[in-house]
């Protein structure tokens, strides 16, 4: 079943551009992005105050960072590369001034990251690290073969060589406790998130324990955590579609049974303690109140 969380900000917008991964790893990647600064030589007050929201998205993702001193491809260098873990809240990402920034990113589905890594990565959510600390291996094959002068589908394209040959490594952890947690995460998107724990464990043969424990290893987050972003995830993604309604509308009311909330006070309260701000605040940031929310159909795609 397919499941492709979005952000904040999901339609088309200036200086940020996203690919999809080939077939074989579209279990795996959510997609391959790159975001750039634009080059102006004065910092503005309104640019230093320039904040971006993001949002949960059950996504891992690690970054490589460039920076030059001139308009040119060539003129940048690695900075540094990045593994940022899975979070559970909304945070405002700040932009740094950097005229020439550049970021390329590999967007992981949180429960499949592990298998790319070579270190467990329990405690590596809401949190950055040195790609070096989880993905030491990765990290030196990306050195290798990145080039800041890349496009998005050049440095696409290398990665996904990267990931492919990674996939192929001799298997070091248990193969049935990868099979359980990656089991429980697809009941859990069947179900959009609105499933119980109970209910769950019956379904994928799995004591709670021993599957709290696996989560931790894979993801860093517990299983309940997990359904509950799935179902919130689930929920942003029919929201940003056309044809869905303000708060209070039929499609709202549906919206509650569908997702498995009490009313619709619950969706909404829910809703905020993840997006951290209300509904109307979401929509609105996200396009959804212009001529853009025409478009909305191309977001599950």
């Amino acid at each position: 079943m397919q499941f492709l969380p979005i952000t904040a900000t999901p339609f088309p917008h200036p200086g940020y551009r996203e690919l999809l991964p080939c077939a074989g790893l579209a279990p795996y990647v959510r997609c391959f992005w790159t975001s750039w600064n634009e080059a102006v030589t004065v910092p503005s007050p309104e640019r230093e105050k320039a904040l971006s929201a993001v949002i949960p998205d059950l996504c891992a993702d690690i970054i490589i960072v460039t920076d030059g001193t001139e308009d040119t491809a060539d003129g940048r260098a690695v900075l540094r590369m990045d593994f940022c873990g899975v979070n559970d809240r909304m945070f405002w990402s700040g932009h740094s001034y950097a005229p020439y920034r550049r970021l390329f990113g590999i967007r992981l589905y949180a429960w499949q990251a592990s298998l790319f890594s070579d270190e467990p990565l329990s405690k590596t959510a809401n949190a950055c690290f040195d790609a070096g600390v989880h993905f030491a291996t990765a990290e030196r094959l990306l050195r290798q073969r990145f080039s800041p002068s890349m496009t998005l589908g050049e440095f696409k394209v290398a990665a996904e060589g990267i990931l492919l040959l990674l996939l192929e490594r001799p298997v070091r952890k248990v193969p049935e406790q990868h099979r359980l947690v990656r089991d429980a995460v697809m009941q859990m998107i069947r179900m959009r998130g609105a499933q119980g724990l109970s209910s769950l464990l019956k379904d994928v043969h799995a004591g709670e324990r021993q599957l709290e424990r696996l989560f931790a290893y894979t993801c860093s987050l517990s299983p309940k955590k997990v359904s509950s972003l799935i179902r919130y995830q689930s929920l942003w993604q029919a929201l940003c579609r056309k044809g869905h309604s303000a708060p209070g509308s039929v499609a709202m009311q549906d919206a509650v049974f569908a997702y498995g909330y009490f009313d619709q006070a619950h969706l909404l309260n829910d809703f905020k303690k993840f997006h951290g701000m209300s509904l109307p605040e979401a929509r609105k940031l996200a396009g959804l109140l212009g001529a853009q929310a025409e478009c909305g159909d191309s977001l599950l795609r």
